[in-house]
């Protein structure tokens, strides 16, 4: 059975270095006041720190196995969740020079320690560096809540989910009432954690601001836009799917082709998407069509990205042909023209066939 580690109500720490003793000394300095847990390298500090959202604070050394100080630095300052972004980074450090430690403080750290520091100055740093932790996350948290109930999106200016719901409820609503079509557009960029790595987490904010602007621009007016969640993206379309589907391929096309460049260097931007259609799916409400899309916008990601997910189109209806028309067609030896239209064929042939049996009687 793997063990379970419980959250004390004391804030929570991880410390992180190669040194049993450095740990054991800045467990003893600490643990009266914080929940302290520990991992010996940077690889497994990445891990952890990622799978424990109670972490308030994180302490590292510079020098360690497998992924040292500066490396995992870097990842949580570039990661796409804001909770591991914005947690305070206290470098752990020997007997590294000014140019290292100002370059640990270029890349995000927020303080220092010595292995030597004393209790009063470690426990000192440490309480300021959970109070802004704590402060912070209260304030995120504060405007999640407050966005669930926000119409606009602060940095797009698009619709939020919330204004998203609400709008499709209705244009859903109207486009059934007067017998329209209703389709549901999702879409993502694809493997935007992997960009957030590798240019940073603001660049890829402006990387979405930018997908957004484009997208924007090629709806009509009475079609809504909204950011769902990071980098995902939904539209409500006034369309049938065939109309839909061919809208949402040429908005892949444009975005894939869209010219980026970071650093002097091409950055390459897809999307996935996933659509449902109110008259296809045969769905009448909001809710459960958007659920259809989100599945299969994470099909169309399972499958590798840069794809679109959809309902199969209709077969469409066959124009009915005449008798003599379907004559004409066997006389040119084109009987597979002919089979389609076998069963109304026969139903006009009907009259005329009970009459023969009438006759031979």
């Amino acid at each position: 059975m793997t063990q379970t580690e419980l959250a004390s109500d004391r804030p929570r720490i991880l410390v992180v270095d190669d040194s049993r003793i450095v740990r054991a000394t800045v467990k003893k300095h600490l643990a009266a006041s914080f929940d302290i847990i520990e991992e010996a390298d940077g690889e497994a500090g990445w891990e952890r720190l990622m799978a424990d959202g109670t972490i308030l604070v994180l302490m590292s050394d510079l020098s360690m196995p497998r992924l040292d100080g500066f490396g995992l630095l870097a990842r949580v300052r570039k990661s796409s969740d804001a909770r591991i972004r914005h947690t305070p980074v206290i470098i752990i450090s020997g007997e590294e020079d000014a140019e290292t430690k100002q370059l640990a403080v270029e890349r995000g750290a927020n303080d220092f320690v010595t292995k030597s520091t004393d209790r009063a100055e470690m426990l000192a740093r440490v309480t300021a560096a959970a109070k802004l932790a704590k402060t912070a996350r209260d304030l995120r948290a504060s405007e999640v809540n407050q966005a669930r109930t926000a119409t606009t999106e602060v940095q797009t200016g698009l619709a939020t989910p919330h204004m998203f719901q609400l709008h499709g409820e209705k244009l859903m609503a109207h486009a059934l009432r007067v017998h329209g079509e209703a389709t549901l557009l999702v879409f993502e960029i694809d493997a935007y954690p992997a960009l957030c790595e590798r240019v940073g987490s603001a660049v890829a904010e402006q990387v979405v601001s930018l997908v957004a602007k484009t997208v924007a621009s090629r709806l009509r007016k009475e079609e809504i836009l909204a950011r769902l969640e990071g980098p995902r993206f939904g539209i409500f379309l006034y369309a049938d799917l065939a109309g839909s589907l061919r809208y949402a391929e040429r908005l892949c096309e444009i975005i894939a082709a869209a010219k980026i460049n970071f650093k002097g260097q091409p950055l390459s931007v897809t999307v996935s998407a996933g659509v449902g259609s109110a008259t296809v799916d045969q769905l009448s409400e909001f809710e459960p069509l958007f659920s259809l899309s989100l599945q299969r916008l994470a099909e169309a990601i399972e499958l590798g990205g840069n794809r679109l997910q959809a309902p199969a189109l209709p077969a469409p209806a066959l124009a009915p042909i005449e008798i003599h028309e379907a004559l004409a067609l066997l006389a040119e030896g084109r009987e597979e023209a002919v089979r389609p239209h076998l069963p109304a064929l026969l139903a006009k042939l009907a009259p005329l066939l009970a009459l023969a049996e009438q006759a031979k009687a």
